[in-house]
């Protein structure tokens, strides 16, 4: 199957989604990963949510405004809205990076996602807050993340852009008081977090995040985990892990959330288009509450 743009989104609306989550690409990254370095850990990474570490026939971070406009017009022509923008390239290009200038580097494709949000519609992007290691302490982790955002806020704001803080498997912000308290330092609408349900289980519980974040939750990330694995290859498809769903939409009413449900897993080996159909019957199912 050719999974081109027209393909994708026809199969998408067909399925009854009302989005699509959009992974800009960047090319030095792909240079970068081909020198080593973290390759094993962004490859699994890339892994565990279908996507690879090869040249994808995704918008670059060089596409024209002419590419920008096409694909916001074929997704707009179905109706179907941008959920949000990300990029994986933001694993390499931390904000939190000890190198100064890849660290900048992170800063700048944020900004440049930014006006990408604006151009193709998208309310909000996903923000990886990085990976603290034996080298990068805790503490200098935490202050260059909040100085990152501090420096992306203003513009965000103006262009009417959220940035959702993901909780990833970084070895921060593992606490919902300490998101929490996190977000609320920008005193912003639009600063908040992207709350991926899938990723806390090994170390939370996602209903008692969403019920503390509350207000704050610009998007979530549905995925399962498996604690019988118990690393990053338990990451697996919906009511197929350890994942309380019930409890989930339970809070997620609780506190009034709206916004996007977006499905992160990877796609079938075989007829992965059949693996739309199943996530949206899925999904169908924690939205209507038929369980």
């Amino acid at each position: 199957m050719e999974w081109s743009w027209e393909k994708t989104l026809d199969l998408t609306k067909e399925a009854g989604f009302d989005g699509i989550e959009l992974c800009i690409d960047y090319l030095p990254f792909f240079e970068a990963m081909g020198r080593g370095g973290h390759e094993g850990l962004i490859a699994d990474i890339a892994r565990s949510v279908g996507s690879t570490l090869a040249e994808s026939k995704s918008l670059r971070f060089d596409s024209s405004e002419k590419e920008l406009h096409a694909v916001r017009s074929m997704i707009e022509e179905r109706s179907l809205h941008v959920s949000t923008l990300l990029t994986i390239a933001q694993f390499y290009y931390s904000l939190i990076h000890d190198d100064g200038e890849i660290r900048n580097t992170g800063i700048e494709l944020m900004k440049k996602l930014i006006g990408f949000a604006v151009q193709l519609g998208a309310p909000a992007l996903l923000v990886v807050p990085g990976v603290v290691t034996s080298t990068i302490g805790y503490d200098e982790a935490y202050k260059r993340l909040e100085d990152s955002i501090w420096k992306l806020k203003e513009e965000a704001e103006k262009a009417g852009v959220g940035l959702g803080v993901e909780n990833i498997w970084g070895k921060i912000l593992y606490s919902p008081l300490e998101m929490r308290d996190f977000v609320d330092i920008f005193k912003s609408r639009y600063v908040g977090v992207h709350f991926d349900v899938g990723n806390v289980i090994q170390y939370g519980y996602p209903d008692q995040w969403i019920r503390i974040l509350g207000k704050r939750l610009l998007n979530i990330h549905l995925k399962d985990y498996s604690e019988t694995i118990n690393n990053i290859r338990g990451f697996t498809h919906l009511f197929q892990g350890s994942v309380p769903w019930a409890r989930v939409m339970d809070a997620l009413r609780e506190v009034g959330y709206d916004g996007y449900l977006i499905a992160e897993v990877p796609p079938y080996p075989f007829c992965p288009e059949e693996g739309i159909w199943d996530i949206a019957r899925k999904m169908n199912i924690l939205i209507e509450g038929s369980f």
